[in-house]
This record gives C-alpha cells, sequence and structure tokens, in this order.
C-alpha cells in the first residue's frame, strides 16, 4: 500500500527506500542510521521507532493523498515548498538528469516534440513530462489543499490512532540531498 507513496514520493523529488520485506528493528535501524523518517501504518512498528528515537510517522493506510498531506502536515510545510527539485526514478529511486530529444531519437519515436525528456542515472529508464506527470503535478495541488484543510482542524494536532495492520514500510528524507 505505501509503495504508491513511496513512487509519488520519488516523483516530488524525495529520497525513498521501501520494503515490505526486512523485520522492524532493521527497519527502524536503518532510518536511524540513515537518518530518514520511516512512514508506516502498523501501530506497532510506529511505537518501536519512537521508543528508539527514530523519527517516524505513523500514517492510516486511506489513500496516497490522505497519506502524503498528512506526512507534509506533520513537518508543518506543503508539498509545493519542493516542487522545484527534480523528480527522482519512481521505480528504482535514482536521479533523473535531463536529456536532449536528439540523444533518445531511437527510443522516443512517437512522442511529441515539446515534450521534456529525463533518464535515470541508475536504471536508464526514460521518463517524460506527458499527462501522467501532468496528473501527479495536479495531485500536488490537491495535496496542498488537504495540507490547507488538516491545518483548520485543531483535533488533528492530537492524532489518535488505533490498531492498523502491519502493512508496509517506506523511508524518506525531509531535507533533500
Amino acid at each position: 500500500m505505501l509503495g504508491s507513496v513511496a513512487r509519488k514520493l520519488r516523483f516530488f523529488g524525495y529520497d525513498t527506500w521501501y520494503t515490505k520485506s526486512k523485520p522492524d528493528v532493521e527497519i527502524v535501524l536503518l532510518g536511524i542510521k540513515y537518518r530518514k523518517v520511516i512512514l508506516t501504518c502498523d501501530n506497532d512498528m510506529y511505537k518501536r521507532a519512537l521508543k528508539l528515537r527514530a523519527r517516524a510517522i505513523l500514517l492510516d493506510g486511506l489513500g496516497d493523498l490522505e497519506n502524503i498531506a498528512r506526512t507534509f502536515f506533520s513537518y508543518g510545510t506543503l508539498l509545493s515548498t519542493f516542487m522545484h527539485v527534480r523528480p527522482r526514478c519512481p521505480a528504482c529511486n535514482g536521479r533523473t538528469v535531463k536529456v536532449s530529444r536528439s540523444c533518445l531519437e531511437e527510443q522516443i519515436l512517437s512522442f511529441p516534440v515539446n515534450n521534456q525528456f529525463f533518464r535515470c542515472w541508475k536504471c536508464n529508464k526514460i521518463y517524460w513530462e506527458g499527462s501522467h506527470y501532468r496528473s501527479l503535478k495536479a495531485l500536488s495541488k490537491r495535496i496542498d489543499g488537504r495540507i490547507l484543510e488538516l491545518l483548520k482542524e485543531p483535533s488533528l494536532y492530537t492524532l489518535n490512532h488505533t490498531t492498523i495492520p502491519r502493512l508496509d514500510y517506506v523511508f524518506w528524507r525531509m531535507h533533500l540531498a
């Protein structure tokens, strides 16, 4: 469930690491070691992370928009504050670099001329500013709108989370590298 959140955070420029298979303690220790915030839907994992003084955010798994909005809300910032950053590769988290269309002619025969293209340094996947890009940009505006709504709800400053089943985890870095 949080894999989709991880991919979207990467699109928004955030360094993320995603796993479903590591033990809780190992995830918490990696989060501490690499100074990353642990995003989880698991109440026990969240408590364990806080006990070990790791940075963690407990999400409710109600959808990507809500989970990302609550993540930024917990830091008191809007997503749009960081939207100037180049996207990371949603597949592998590698950094992307802008490439000219002429460098990709063989690989992108049918794409519109006016698109900008990016290549992942790590996995060599090619991305462009097409309809998916535009829909994620629109999502970022809806996320900011939701953050502003959350700021108007004083009861959300102290979230009361009950038992939520273990789903998966995302590490992410609030301060961009």
